[in-house]
């Protein structure tokens, strides 16, 4: 039986090969690199090892709605954290700040990491008015 980690690296190293595209484990960022269709079938494909018991899972597999979400939340953790998986980049979640408007009410703002001193002045006013 592979561990969760191991099972979600063994997948996209596959995916990734399947795609003809070099991938290089801890110098890749496995997430930036795979497109949406990828990624969803990577996320199928782990949940499916679970219900199967080739992959560990500690609760009970009667649910397979419930295993095949887990597996979807565990596949994009192991995507961000893992070093493996992210090419080194050290993961921080996203933080938030509290301002006061000019009408002294509170506003909290979200961080979502985005460096927008490099994006081009439409795409940063766009993330800015999303912010």
């Amino acid at each position: 039986m592979k561990s969760q980690k191991q099972a979600v690296i063994d997948e996209v190293v596959s995916m990734y090969g399947q795609m003809s595209v070099p991938f290089v484990q801890g110098g890749t960022n496995a997430l930036a690199g795979l497109p949406e269709p990828a990624l969803e079938t990577i996320k199928a494909n782990i949940g499916k090892a679970i219900l199967a018991g080739t992959v560990e899972y500690s609760k009970d597999k009667s649910n397979p709605n419930e295993v095949m979400a887990y597996a979807r939340s565990m596949v994009m953790n192991h995507l961000k954290k893992a070093k493996e998986l992210n090419g080194g980049q050290v993961y921080a979640p996203a933080t938030t700040r509290v301002s006061k408007t000019e009408t002294g009410a509170m506003k909290v703002a979200k961080s979502n990491g985005i460096n927008k001193s490099i994006l081009p002045e439409n795409l940063r006013k766009f993330v800015e008015e999303k912010l």
